[in-house]
Parts: structure tokens; C-alpha cells; sequence
């Protein structure tokens, strides 16, 4: 009698089926976790946006500067507020960033959307003191990146 070491064609036929099922059945709950992950992480950058202009135009020495440019601060893109102004320098403060660097974090974030990515920024408008409204443009809840006017907003 031979004594055989190893296994058999047959089973490693079986083993590589049980793992392409596997496979196919895990492969779109990931592809969700991951669009899930991304809206999530949109999300909480536009809370920590708004939560830094709110921030930067309570703060009373932003207020006393004589060149603060919080009349210039209603609304745009977050990569466009002049840092040269004493509201600008706070909210890169608080955010601990470049505010440019911010839409290069949205857009490296969320490679793995589909559609483009192209001219996807933070958008901001201020209503008054008290009201700051942050979305990212080019984003829809589910993740995805489209060409129409569908936003995460955070108000």
C-alpha cells in the first residue's frame, strides 16, 4: 500500500469552489462598508468645517481685528477663504490644516467611487452669526460621485 502525501486534485477543486462562492458572497457587502465608510468620512469633515467657522467668527480676538475679512467670509469654497485674514488663520488653526489640503482629503477619500471626482470641493454658506450651512458638491448619500448638483450636506 502507497502511502500518498498531500491531497488530491478533487479536493483542491473543492476548496477553491467553496472559496469563489465565498468570495461572490462577501465581495458586495464590502463594496457597501466602503461607500458607507466614505459618507461617513465626508461627513465628519463638513461637521469639523462647520464646527471651525462657527468657531473661528465667535472667537472675540477674530472679531476685535479690524481686518478680521469676516465680511467677506458668506459663503464659497472652504479652499478659497483667505488665510491672510484673522477669521482665515483661525479656521486653519482649528482644522489644523491647509484649507486647500482639505479638497485633496475629500478627493483622495473617495477614489474608490464611481464617477468623477474632478471639481468636487467643501462648499460653505454662511447665513448669519449663527448659521453656517457646509456640504461637499458632487456627492450623493451613497457615496458616489456624479456630475449633477446631488451634496452631503451638514447644517
Amino acid at each position: 500500500m502507497r502511502n500518498n502525501k498531500g491531497f488530491s486534485l478533487v479536493e483542491l477543486i473543492i476548496v477553491i469552489a467553496i472559496m469563489a462562492i465565498l468570495v461572490g458572497v462577501m465581495a458586495p457587502q464590502l463594496i457597501k462598508y466602503i461607500e458607507k465608510t466614505n459618507v461617513s468620512s465626508d461627513t465628519q469633515l463638513c461637521d469639523s468645517v462647520k464646527t471651525a467657522i462657527t468657531t473661528a467668527m465667535m472667537d472675540p480676538s477674530v472679531l476685535s481685528d479690524t481686518n478680521n475679512g469676516i465680511g467677506g467670509l458668506t459663503g464659497g469654497s472652504v479652499a478659497s477663504i483667505d488665510t491672510t485674514k484673522a477669521v482665515g488663520k483661525e479656521i486653519a488653526i482649528i482644522l489644523g490644516m491647509d484649507l486647500s489640503a482639505i479638497n485633496s482629503e475629500i478627493k483622495s477619500s473617495n477614489e474608490s467611487g464611481s464617477g468623477s471626482t474632478a471639481g468636487m470641493s467643501v462648499q460653505y454658506a454662511v447665513v448669519n452669526s449663527n448659521s453656517v450651512h457646509v456640504w461637499i458638491d458632487k456627492s450623493d448619500a451613497t457615496g458616489q460621485k456624479k456630475s449633477a448638483n446631488a451634496d452631503i450636506y451638514v447644517d
